[in-house]
């Protein structure tokens, strides 16, 4: 019970962090969303930290990257995986989830937008 605690108060700190992070840093008049970027970034950079640090069985662990991390920036985790696949030499697996993670998501998010876009 202690563990869902732990990641429910880091999944609400990651989250509000996220939002004062995003409104501090303001994209640019180019439209282009850096606050996302800094996020994704920042996030990665983080759980990169975190893992190289951290007992992986431990609650601060836990807290850490499925709570704060979770929350702040899905990108942190999908970066671990691929760093695990990379440290388990299992470079083909690894280039294979990174294109298709970010081909699928991108083509699922445009597939979404219009879909419901046309039944609103």
């Amino acid at each position: 019970m202690a563990n869902y605690l732990l990641i429910a108060l880091g999944g609400a700190l990651g989250s509000l962090l996220r939002y004062l992070v995003g409104i501090r840093i303001q994209p640019s008049e180019s439209f282009f969303p850096v606050n996302i970027l800094l996020i994704n970034i920042l996030g990665c950079f983080l759980i990169g930290m975190v893992l190289a640090l951290v007992d992986a069985k431990s609650q601060l662990f836990l807290f850490l990257t499925i709570g704060i991390l979770g929350s702040f920036t899905t990108m942190s985790a999908f970066s671990a995986q691929a760093l695990d696949l990379l440290l388990d030499e299992k470079y083909l697996l690894a280039t294979s989830y990174v294109f298709l993670t970010l081909l699928s998501c991108i083509i699922s998010t445009v597939i979404a937008y219009y879909l419901f876009k046309a039944l609103a």
